[in-house]
């Protein structure tokens, strides 16, 4: 959708195709089966979808959705206990997948050179050669109808994780381009409660949502409960290392009672139980190498998941599509419409942003032994500092300021290796193991702390 609202403002017309039937309502659709599961909206996202389609953020809000910083309504427990309550500086919205798309979707349906094409399949590129080949549109199948020849000046792949593009080239005697695959075999299971009232609630229950996380290597378990709207929580189980989190009702709880705090499990059995358990393993991050494809086709270009697909747990997949599109935006205002020229530049934009957000990602998830697939280049040689540089985050609120930019990828994310950035975490460390060497280090409570700390 946010593909379809650039290309809006420089062509007459242009065509969505969707398998789904989109529901009249906020309501989960069998093509996004991702939207039972949390979803957090980064900063850059946030601000991209408020650019391309004015009054997004407001009408959320009216709709019901949450906004607050996230290190102090969170609380926050990792390998080295409850973070400190404080200001990161970005305060960000808090909903359903569900509710997000179909506030996209409404602003989409003002535009009127853009239609939506529900329950049609695109089968194939229709192409033709010129001084090379060029793509002059699609093969689509409504539901239960022949297929039809649908001609284009550009067409975008925009359909995400499942993406047939790889196929359509081969069909087309074109090679694919190459990837980078990382599987950390991670899975998770969420489901729908109804939050208790304030009233119910323990009075040191200060958080609107919890985040508690595994402990690399040996722990591969955690869990997440996200607010959002109509006073429900998102509550996700998370495992890595093939250590799946079950969908039955007494599993379920049982995996959340074995974190590192039983602080999740508790707050269930307050809640009230809306639907079923839906679990998910389809969380391989997946990088293809447009930018240095072999292939030449002109007329063609790709966005979002269907280009890099990161695993979900980092809640990276939303704001990336936004800022893919705003790459192809960028693209089509420095090369024009240029069908040779256009994927070139848009390709190779995307890939650099892009590459910062996979080493972040892809990075992360080689802390599990299991993980298998292509490190990022050097994630070997700086995990070290990585290491030290998420417990730095975690324990000091004036480096969780510095590198929150980063991570809303609203800074570049190569900069978590930025000079200042190293300088700011090495600093941190020295400072804490000094304390440690002057008196014990306390241990962690078992309870979130509710007082704000400050950045000094």
């Amino acid at each position: 959708m946010c593909a379809a609202r650039v290309l809006g403002d420089f062509f007459d017309t242009v065509t969505v195709f969707d398998r789904d039937r989109y529901p009249d309502d906020v309501a989960h659709r069998t093509g996004v089966p991702q939207s039972h599961h949390a979803h957090a909206l980064l900063a850059r996202g946030q601000r991209e979808l408020e650019r391309l389609f004015p009054g997004f953020e407001r009408t959320l809000v009216e709709r019901g959705a949450h906004r607050f910083d996230f290190a102090q309504g969170f609380a926050v427990r990792r390998k080295w206990g409850w973070a400190p309550r404080c200001r990161s500086g970005l305060e960000v919205l808090w909903a359903s997948r569900p509710l997000v798309e179909s506030v996209v979707r409404e602003r989409l349906r003002r535009h009127g050179n853009i239609a939506l094409r529900e329950r049609t399949t695109v089968d194939a590129l229709r192409t033709e050669r010129r001084d090379r080949l060029h793509v002059t549109g699609v093969r689509a199948t409504p539901k239960g109808e022949v297929p039809e020849e649908i001609a284009a000046d550009l067409v975008v792949d925009a359909s995400g994780r499942g993406s047939k593009a790889p196929s359509w080239l081969a069909a087309l005697g074109l090679p694919a381009p190459e990837e980078d695959v990382v599987e950390a075999y991670a899975g998770y299971a969420s489901r729908f409660y109804r939050r208790p009232p304030a009233a119910r609630r323990p009075a040191q229950w200060w958080w609107d949502g919890l985040w508690i996380e595994g402990v690399p290597p040996d722990f591969p378990r955690g869990g997440v409960a996200f607010p959002v709207e109509d006073h429900r929580w998102l509550v996700t189980a998370v495992g890595f290392c093939k250590d799946y989190p079950p969908t039955d009702e007494k599993g379920f709880v049982e995996f959340l009672e074995s974190l590192t705090s039983p602080l999740l499990a508790q707050a269930i059995r307050m809640c009230e139980p809306l639907g079923d358990i839906v679990p998910n393993r389809s969380t391989t991050n997946r990088f293809r190498h447009y930018e240095s494809w072999r292939g030449e086709l002109d007329g063609f270009v790709a966005v979002g998941d269907g280009v890099c697909a990161f695993n979900p747990v980092y809640g990276q997949g939303m704001s990336t599509a936004a800022v893919c599109a705003a790459t192809l935006e960028k693209a089509l205002h420095t090369v024009g419409l240029s069908a040779r020229e256009l994927p070139k530049r848009h390709f190779r934009d995307q890939a650099k942003f892009l590459s910062g957000v996979w080493n972040l990602s892809a990075g992360a998830d080689f802390v599990w032994p299991t993980t298998v697939g292509t490190r990022p280049l050097g994630s070997r040689l700086f995990q070290p500092y990585f290491e030290l540089l998420g417990e730095s985050a975690h324990c000091d609120p004036a480096v969780l300021q510095r590198i929150t930019p980063i991570f809303h990828l609203i800074d570049d994310p190569n900069g978590a290796a930025s000079p200042a950035v190293v300088l700011a975490v090495l600093g941190s460390t020295l400072r804490r193991r000094l304390r440690q060497l002057r008196a014990p280090v306390p241990e962690p409570g078992p309870v979130p702390p509710s007082q704000v700390a400050d950045a000094v």
